[in-house]
């Protein structure tokens, strides 16, 4: 792994909203802020939403404690005790993924457009997808928009990028990027099924 910032681990969680309370999955998602800036091992919280009724959480730590600190805390209690008023078929064993941070760009900047792009490797393949993304992070480097880029090892042969922008313009000068189109050219080769619809488009709801 080449990750030399305090961001090692963390947690990737997505949710559907029940139909008509997409403003209130928002509002709770905005509230928990305030609760994350109260976890100094918290290093970074981002909110975020997928289309009208899905939505997600991306939180990173440096250690173990500080992830079982944030799973035991205020926001993971609001959540279960929100889930089956707010949420279609929430489960912390399915819904609430762990994550291991290959590698990490962090720079400063406003956080308010993303990408969230799953995929899986081919069988065999799981090796090249992280060499891949090791890869990667060299080219996001001089990419002056891309203000944060996460490479994410979800289990053994799924992975995720997790990038932000502070405009649409940043987003489209990466999509238009040598990341992009490496990975484009490099998918048919050692990812299962990947199309363009798994590069998801992301508002930033929030974030610490």
């Amino acid at each position: 792994m080449e990750n030399n910032t305090q961001e090692k681990i963390g947690l990737l969680v997505t949710m559907k909203a029940r139909p008509g309370k997409e403003q209130a999955v928002r509002d709770f998602l905005l509230g928990g802020l305030s609760l994350v800036n109260q976890e100094p091992a918290t290093e970074s919280w981002y909110a975020f939403q997928i289309d009208e009724r899905t939505f997600g959480i991306f939180d990173t730590f440096d250690k173990e404690e500080g992830r079982q600190a944030h799973l035991s805390g205020e926001v993971a209690k609001a959540l279960l005790a929100n889930a089956d008023d707010l949420l279609v078929d929430f489960s912390v064993n399915t819904s609430i993924q762990p994550a291991d941070l290959m590698a990490v760009k962090l720079s400063k900047g406003d956080e308010n457009k993303g990408l969230l792009v799953l995929l899986k490797a081919k069988e065999g393949k799981a090796s090249d997808v992280e060499n891949f993304l090791l890869g990667g992070k060299k080219l996001v480097d001089d990419e002056p928009e891309t203000v944060s880029w996460y490479a994410i090892q979800l289990t053994y042969d799924t992975f995720a990028i997790f990038d932000t922008f502070a405009e649409n313009d940043g987003r489209d000068a990466h999509l238009n990027g040598k990341v992009a189109a490496a990975l484009v050219e490099n998918a048919p080769e050692i990812l299962e099924g990947f199309s363009t619809e798994a590069i998801q488009m992301i508002d930033i709801l929030a974030s610490k």
